[in-house]
């Protein structure tokens, strides 16, 4: 399991946070919600435990929706740049999902899997060495 000591925050400046642990997986999403959200790329992840992160300047906005699974989503923006930044869903309670795009070095990012392959725009790439799901996970 990768372990991260990273810090990341919006583009304008106004939100900063500190991640710092396990990391439990990391994926893309081709979900429909994430690719509104991303503008229409898949949405690119960590997944770590949410006492793992913390906020350590300003407060992001939020907007909830219903995931296919029936479960909550939020998923947490800055509210003045609109850069995401996590998500959360009630199904995975102590879980929170950390937006690679929001890393000060994405570089740290190296995907294990891809999820909602079922939801990829045809005209995609799709990394067939990774670990591929036609849905996500539940």
């Amino acid at each position: 399991m990768q372990h991260v000591n990273a810090e990341g925050g919006c583009r304008c400046g106004a939100i900063r946070y500190r991640a710092h642990g396990p990391v439990l997986s990391a994926a893309a999403c081709h979900c429909r919600d994430c690719q509104y959200m991303s503008g229409g790329a898949p949405a690119y992840v960590i997944v770590m435990r949410k006492p793992t992160v913390q906020i350590i300047r300003g407060m992001p906005a939020h907007f909830d929706s219903l995931a296919d699974s029936g479960n909550r989503r939020r998923r947490y923006f800055c509210g003045t740049c609109g850069t995401p930044l996590f998500a959360e869903d009630s199904g995975f309670a102590e879980i929170v999902t950390v937006k690679v795009g929001s890393l000060d070095d994405p570089s740290l990012f190296e995907p294990s899997a891809e999820f909602w392959l079922s939801s990829a725009p045809p005209w995609h790439p799709i990394n067939r060495e990774l670990a591929g799901f036609e849905r996500g996970p539940t």
